[in-house]
């Protein structure tokens, strides 16, 4: 029911803020920020409506953070997009090359922070700040992606509310766009509490301390700010919300049963209320179904993951699996396929409803080792490694040296984060992408330029070689 009553909020939250839908009150050319926001409920119904927005397109998400690089091979059933993304050889009209639903997302966003701290309503004093916070925090979400997918990306501060003043804005550079995200951040840090609601749905479906804290951490190590990087992590690993990580042996649930004792920050999804948006990365990885409607198998698992998890891993079953010689539930046998977003079933159809995580604590324990590798620390890092070694069953690390844990480290986070959208981000902040993937175009560090927003924007320019 908690599951439920969010995601009825968000949609809520659509029905009153979104710019395609209208009021009874309002004629639909006629909605702005300056009449929506009256009440406190309207504060609220807006910032649940840019959480709502980023539950769309889930699987730009994953193919930003993993695709292009060594974790994925296609299927009999990969289209093009798909093939691009196996091989690294992505062009701007690729679908999954788009921002748009993140510009989208950044209107409802920056009409929060323009008209909620002129908002009168006493009702509203408790928690303004608490909602500023939130919309500073999903701000700098939203920038970090963009910053760390395609380099280059309009920096837009002000809602778009007619006229054209903002309507062609020109690329801001990734320093720019960091800058920006670490102001963001710090930002929601002071606004928002530890544990700011009364439910854990809501605690790790919306911002928190440790979210906005992980996410600081994530950018100090883009920016090579190691002992930041470090004190975020260690702060999130003694927060007072307690999170600690999920038995090996349950490693599955942390995907299949939602909001873990793991879980700091995840986009919710819940297949009950079937006017929500859906997850579609159960569809791009599950095979086809038999019993029930199950997936599409896009993608399979790369020989490269397939050899990161031997059998005694207890991450292995949780990452991916085989329909083996016997196939039901699926169709066909044989397949290997992705397991992280199983989905739900009901009804004989497999409903796409698993969330996408984006920070958890085993993340988090491994960001403080390289923060302290990197600083000098070894000796500090290899007990965090050995920590989430132990959980997967594989022993203890045999690295020493500081080039030998730095290694030990980004095949660790091979082995636990795939699938999780990491990859990518992480072998090019660490200048490893070639080196890894074989892929030597140096154009290949950055993602291009939309080409549906080239042609309408003439102030964006490609990014180099495309």
């Amino acid at each position: 029911m908690k599951n439920l009553k969010l995601i009825v909020l968000y949609t809520v939250a659509l029905s009153l803020f979104a710019c395609e839908k209208v009021t009874e009150q309002v004629p639909e050319s006629l909605i702005t920020g300056s009449n929506f926001f009256k009440t406190a409920s309207d504060a609220d119904n807006a910032i649940i409506g840019c959480y709502d927005a980023m539950q769309g397109n889930a699987n730009a998400y994953v193919m930003w953070g993993d695709g292009r690089t060594d974790v994925f091979a296609s299927t009999d059933r990969s289209f093009a997009t798909e093939l691009e993304i196996t091989t690294g050889n992505v062009g701007s009209a690729n679908g999954y090359a788009t921002w748009n639903f993140l510009y989208s997302a950044m209107n409802r966003i920056n009409n929060v922070l323009k008209y909620v701290p002129g908002m009168s309503d006493p009702a509203l004093n408790a928690r303004k700040e608490r909602i500023l916070g939130e919309a500073y925090f999903l701000r700098g979400m939203v920038y970090f992606y963009l910053a760390r997918t395609f380099e280059n990306a309009p920096l837009v501060l002000e809602p778009f509310e007619g006229g054209t003043d903002n309507l062609y804005p020109s690329l801001s550079n990734r320093q720019a766009l960091f800058i920006q995200v670490e102001t963001d951040l710090k930002a929601a840090l002071d606004r928002v509490p530890d544990l700011p609601f009364g439910s854990t749905l809501e605690n790790k479906g919306r911002a928190t301390k440790a979210a906005i804290r992980s996410m600081l951490a994530d950018l100090y190590l883009w920016q090579k700010k190691y002992d930041d990087a470090a004190e975020m992590a260690r702060l999130v690993i003694i927060s007072p919300a307690n999170y600690s990580l999920v038995a090996g042996n349950n490693y599955a649930s942390i995907f299949a049963s939602k909001n873990t004792t793991e879980s700091i920050f995840e986009i919710q999804y819940n297949y009950t209320y079937q006017e929500g948006n859906s997850n579609p990365l159960t569809d791009l990885f599950l095979p086809l179904g038999a019993a029930y409607t199950a997936g599409n198998w896009r993608f399979q698992p790369s020989v490269a993951v397939l050899n990161a998890l031997p059998a005694n891993d207890l991450r292995r079953a949780g990452t991916f699996k085989n329909s083996g010689p016997v196939p039901a539930p699926y169709r066909d046998p044989n397949q290997t396929y992705i397991a992280k977003y199983p989905g739900t079933v009901a009804n004989n159809v497999l409903q796409q409803d698993a969330n996408r995580i984006v920070y958890r604590l085993a993340e988090i324990v491994l960001f403080r080792a390289e923060a302290l590798n990197e600083s000098g620390k070894t000796g500090e890092a290899i007990p965090l490694l050995n920590q989430i070694r132990s959980r997967a069953n594989v022993g203890n690390t045999s690295a020493a040296t500081q080039d030998e844990v730095r290694l030990a480290i980004e095949k660790e986070r091979l082995s636990e984060l795939v699938y999780e959208g990491k990859r990518y981000y992480d072998l090019i902040r660490t200048g490893r992408y070639a080196a890894v993937t074989g892929y030597t175009n140096a154009n290949w560090v950055r993602w291009p330029i939309p080409a549906s927003e080239l042609i309408i924007n003439p102030n964006l320019v490609p990014n180099p070689g495309y």
